[in-house]
């Protein structure tokens, strides 16, 4: 199968912002934060791949494909059981090693990228049980034009619901923590259910680890005729994730964290692990 067959059966790739966003450190799991504290992230994401899966998950191999992304994301407890948090895609570029007029003669795109609003509200807890709600708006604001092309955005405004049940295992520095949602997407992408497990152990203070296991499945209720972005979104994605991410305290209100992610099972989506490094402050 070559290059432009691959492109009109719709091979598009993985975009992983939201989820990472929706997992951030600062509102672990279920969890929401104190009453006027605040986390406060910027991040440096990379990835690179001359793989994808199509859209019945057989990989396919690509020019080289690379994504850069600069992201701001900030976290507020406006109250004990209600959090709020945004995530500025500030910085996005995605390349691509080969011209095509299917991607319009761009093989280099610079642009800001999508803006998503978050809110997370503790419903209820049971003893050192909690459980809440989450709901994200994903405003369309990076480049999404032309169908198929580089995208630096999602071209669709989403809203994601969802619920989330974490348990703390104190005194043991131990917490687990699931989750499922509802991805309304519009434009013609078809909705999606999201589901995550994840736990996280605190080796001292300063350092801790988190392991996650999520996944994405496409109810396929969308326009056919719709790809969405090479490169980064796509219309009809699933895939199974798998990360590790490290957190180290230098002090009580700073700290370095990272995290690298892979994955299987994959449709219309890239083949090849994501990096991740990032700053943060709390207050």
């Amino acid at each position: 199968m070559n290059y432009i067959s691959l492109i009109k059966n719709n091979l598009i790739l993985l975009s992983i912002l939201i989820i990472f966003l929706i997992q951030s450190t600062a509102a672990a799991g279920a969890w929401t934060q104190k009453k006027g504290r605040g986390y406060y992230k910027v991040e440096f994401r990379y990835l690179s791949a001359t793989k994808i899966y199509d859209s019945v998950g057989v990989k396919e191999s690509i020019p080289k494909f690379t994504d850069v992304t600069i992201g701001i994301f900030g976290s507020y407890g406006i109250t004990d059981n209600l959090t709020t948090f945004v995530n500025i895609n500030a910085f996005k570029t995605v390349s691509l090693d080969s011209l095509s007029s299917a991607f319009g003669s761009d093989n280099d795109v610079k642009n800001i990228g999508d803006l998503d609003i978050g809110f997370k509200y503790r419903l209820a807890n049971f003893g050192k049980t909690v459980i809440s709600v989450k709901l994200i708006l994903g405003l369309p604001t990076g480049l999404s034009t032309p169908d198929g092309g580089l995208w630096t955005g999602s071209g669709n405004f989403n809203q994601l619901l969802g619920v989330e049940v974490g348990h703390s295992f104190y005194p043991l520095p131990i917490y687990l923590s699931g989750g499922i949602a509802f991805n309304n997407r519009t434009n013609g992408f078809s909705d999606e259910f999201k589901y995550i497990i994840e736990g996280g152990y605190k080796f001292t203070k300063k350092l801790s680890l988190t392991l996650r296991f999520h996944g994405v499945v496409s109810f396929k209720n969308g326009d056919p005729s719709v790809q969405g972005g090479f490169g980064i979104f796509s219309n009809n994605q699933e895939y199974i994730a798998y990360n590790a991410a490290l957190v180290y305290k230098i002090s009580d209100s700073f700290g370095i964290n990272g995290y690298y992610e892979s994955g299987t099972n994959g449709k219309n989506i890239i083949s090849t692990p994501v990096f991740n490094i990032g700053v943060f402050f709390t207050k």
